[in-house]
């Protein structure tokens, strides 16, 4: 399962705006003595990503006692960088235990620490700890954590009373998080009948659902069905949906299954005659001109696809790789060859969730 990075520059400056609030107001905590150096330079390796002296500054003066909160605050941030969830919850554990705190940052904190839970992996610990705090259940970003832990439980049906909550709340949805509990529910489901209702639930709320619709097809071809599979893979192919090679191979395997493959490969020529812009289209059909062994044609495919004017990252790196063009790997060897739809996030890696908005199966090829 993914997890929401937290580790972004908005965040930073939201932390240094709350830790001067902080600082700045009065109330009854008392404030650690001579450390005022101690923090600066605590603070300072943190805003300039020395995350290991700012930790090491920081938690001595945390665990010497009687600490600003906010340095607890800060604590857990850098913890959570560092994918260290259990770390961060103990942190906001300690910083609960202080009975001095104000009601709205003792809420905050509460939130950040079911969140904790939940990235570490403790579903039920992150619902138990909202549920039992009454004054914190209605907040939004506290109801997505209760969904997803939900989910990653696969405690499906609440976690769509979350998400039926949130939206009555907000008046907005979670992006995907619908199409992801029908596809997960298909997933594990006891029979066929039962993941297809699943599966076009999920498709009825996004016909885009790529994960929906390839395992439509594969429910098709699973149940016997293969000129439906054929056809729903015909859809997923022309809607520009494939996403990495196993998409390829299961389309593959519907058209191997029906005696279609030249239709499949004509399919492909016709698409990418047609400009197609999904590279796993123009590589599906350069891998089948290698097959046949006619590797000049593979060549020529991947050629005319990275030479048209928008970025073609996938198509270039697998042009190189095969071809071994090394121009064309120096080229891009550090370019992002994926891009979240939503909110245009880049990265290497395939995705379920987009780590920035937590989008739903949003990370495609560029």
């Amino acid at each position: 399962m993914t997890y929401t990075e937290i580790a972004s520059i908005s965040t930073a400056i939201i932390i240094a705006v709350v830790f001067i609030f902080f600082l700045t107001r009065k109330n009854n905590i008392k404030r650690p003595k001579k450390t005022g150096l101690s923090v600066v330079n605590g603070l300072s390796a943190f805003f300039n990503g020395d995350d290991n002296t700012a930790l090491d500054t920081l938690k001595d003066i945390a665990f010497k006692g009687n600490a600003n909160p906010e340095i607890y605050l800060i604590l857990g941030f850098l913890f959570r960088r560092r994918k260290d969830f259990t770390r961060a919850s103990q942190i906001h554990e300690m910083m609960l235990g202080n009975q001095e705190l104000d009601k709205d940052f003792r809420n905050a904190l509460i939130g950040e620490l079911a969140e904790d839970y939940m990235l570490a992996g403790q579903y039920a610990k992150a619902v138990s700890l909202l549920q039992k705090e009454s004054q914190v259940m209605n907040n939004p970003d506290n109801i997505i954590t209760m969904a997803k832990s939900a989910l990653y439980s696969q405690s499906y049906d609440n976690a769509l009373q979350y998400y039926t909550k949130y939206n009555k709340i907000t008046g907005k949805e979670m992006p995907g998080f619908f199409e992801k509990c029908m596809v997960e529910k298909a997933v594990h489901a006891e029979n066929a009948q039962s993941a297809l209702k699943y599966i076009k639930s999920a498709i009825e709320k996004n016909k885009n659902c790529r994960p929906a619709r390839i395992i439509k097809g594969l429910l098709y071809l699973n149940t016997d069905k293969v000129q439906k599979a054929v056809d729903e893979f015909q859809s997923v192919i022309t809607d520009g949906l494939l996403r990495d090679m196993n998409d390829i191979k299961n389309v593959e395997k519907a058209y191997i299954a029906a005696g279609k493959e030249v239709e499949l490969t004509n399919l492909l020529k016709q698409q990418v005659s047609g400009g197609a812009s999904n590279p796993f289209i123009h590589i599906a059909l350069a891998e089948k001109y290698e097959y046949n062994n006619e590797k000049e044609m593979a060549k020529t495919v991947l050629e005319s696809y990275i030479e048209q004017p928008d970025t073609k990252i996938i198509g270039a790196k697998v042009y190189a790789e095969k071809f071994n063009n090394k121009l064309i790997a120096h080229v891009t060897k550090d370019s992002s060859s994926f891009k979240c739809r939503v909110c245009g996030f880049e990265t290497n890696q395939y995705k379920d969730d987009c780590p920035k908005c937590s989008a739903y199966d949003s990370i495609y090829p560029k």
